[in-house]
């Protein structure tokens, strides 16, 4: 009798951190743990090592992972938009006026934010009406480039997905589900053409094989010609303003 497959994926929420990713790399050769920028924490977990044993590692690693966070909290809080911030195809600009409102535009290349003159760009009231506006700027250009680039490359490499869904994710650049869903995040705009094709292959890949195995990195080298650096320059952007 053969064992059950274990689970290669759990989402677990850990009181005092969250959520935290346990995903299993029968490659790996050690248990670890990863903190990315936007907060997301990942724990990789080697070969048949029970998921208990790791939750239990993590436990044990709690005080260092609340303090890394906490110090990727303050990195996040402590940054600025300023009038210049550029998404793909806009440029963002405050422009203080003689107003009582805030109103924000987006033009051809422009989001335009107009303000009070007694109103300062750095306040969080600003700040965060910038955020958003970017957003939607990202959100904006995502769904203008994304649904017609995925149904290219997927012709062209004869690959069959279900549906496509472009959202706010921070956490990961894209996720194909097991009916061959594909969620991608609007941050793709930040990467450079050659990139967003690869985290579309990618997805698109997993459309064959489900997990991280060397049939899916064969397959994606064919599709890509150099998975693994592509992979490592993806790795220099973050899923984030």
């Amino acid at each position: 009798m053969t064992s059950p497959k274990k689970q290669e994926t759990v989402l677990w929420k850990l009181t005092g951190v969250g959520d935290i990713l346990l995903k299993r790399n029968r490659r790996a050769r050690k248990l670890s743990i990863s903190i990315k920028p936007s907060g997301e924490v990942r724990v990789t977990i080697p070969g048949l090592l029970p998921l208990s044993y790791a939750k239990t590692f993590v436990e044990a690693k709690q005080g260092w992972i609340t303090s890394k966070l906490s110090e990727i909290n303050k990195l996040n809080q402590q940054k600025i938009i300023s009038s210049g911030y550029r998404t793909r195809d806009h440029e963002l600009q405050f422009k203080a006026i003689s107003a009582s409102d805030v109103k924000v535009d987006f033009e051809e290349q422009y989001i335009s934010i107009t303000h009070p003159k007694g109103v300062d760009t750095e306040s969080e009231y600003l700040q965060n009406i910038a955020k958003e506006a970017i957003v939607e700027a990202y959100r904006k250009e995502a769904k203008s480039i994304l649904p017609s680039r995925v149904a290219e490359l997927a012709q062209r490499h004869n690959l069959k997905y279900n549906t496509l869904r472009i959202k706010n994710i921070t956490s990961r650049w894209g996720s194909c589900s097991s009916i061959n869903n594909i969620n991608l995040s609007l941050y793709l705009m930040k990467l450079p053409d050659e990139l967003i094709d690869y985290i579309i292959l990618h997805e698109l890949a997993h459309t064959v094989h489900k997990n991280h195995g060397p049939n899916f990195w064969n397959l994606l080298d064919r599709l890509t010609g150099d998975a693994k650096m592509l992979s490592k320059r993806v790795k220099k952007y973050r899923t984030d303003i």
